[in-house]
């Protein structure tokens, strides 16, 4: 694989997808006390957790996969950037929406799954702008046969 067919914005989103994969096995939450101790992965911290990280994750293989000319996702008139910009920004929101439901007992775990997710959705956004691409609009998502 050459990786030097991927741009700067394309770098940023597959290495915050790499550091998604890692926080998913980092501790979310947790809590230590007098020796005793637990911890709760990235994985076992709820659906907005686990799914936010898999969906940044996503965009972030579309990207490389289309970079590396394996596959060239599309999904109505959305080009691959676009598609992977969306799963991105859900990814955030929903990192975002697992952290404001339960904030106490919060480890670093949720903040690099947090960061990991932001960054690869600036990846992605960066690497729409850099094909030419208008940000996706609901338009985008019918088919060319609708009227």
């Amino acid at each position: 694989m050459d990786f030097s067919k991927l741009s700067q914005n394309q770098r940023i989103a597959v290495g915050g997808g790499v550091l998604a994969i890692i926080s998913l096995f980092l501790p979310w939450y947790g809590f230590s006390s007098g020796g005793i101790g637990a911890n709760i992965r990235g994985f076992d911290s709820g659906f907005f957790a686990w799914a936010g990280i898999l969906l940044a994750i996503a965009g972030a293989a579309i990207l490389f996969l289309k970079a590396m000319e394996i596959s060239d996702v599309k999904v109505g008139n959305l080009e691959a950037e676009q598609f992977a910009l969306i799963l991105a920004a859900i990814g955030v929101i929903f990192v975002l929406l697992r952290w404001i439901t339960e904030t106490s007992l919060v480890k670093y775990g949720l903040f690099v799954g947090l960061i990991s997710a932001v960054a690869v959705a600036y990846g992605c956004f960066g690497a729409t702008r850099d094909a030419g691409l208008d940000m996706p609009t609901t338009e985008d998502f019918k088919s060319s046969g609708d009227s």
